[in-house]
């Protein structure tokens, strides 16, 4: 394990294909579908700063969250 120290190479901090997945809901080559909308409160006991989840499927079988601020 000590040889792997400080031999990090410099990567790009995000994915370009997650990050287009994401824009374009796009997985398989098909559209995803949205399945389901719900609000989640982040972290105040009144419900103030809520966040809508909306969750997409695709026709393979992948899902995900993405969240909306």
């Amino acid at each position: 394990m000590a040889q792997l120290r400080g031999t990090a190479h410099e990567r790009p901090a995000e994915d370009p294909l997650l990050l287009r997945m994401l824009a374009t809901h796009m997985h398989c080559g098909e559209a995803m579908e949205l399945v389901a909308e719900k609000t989640s409160p982040v972290g105040l006991p009144d419900g103030k700063n809520e966040d809508r989840i909306l969750t997409y499927r695709c026709a393979c079988g992948f899902s995900f969250d993405q969240r909306q601020d």
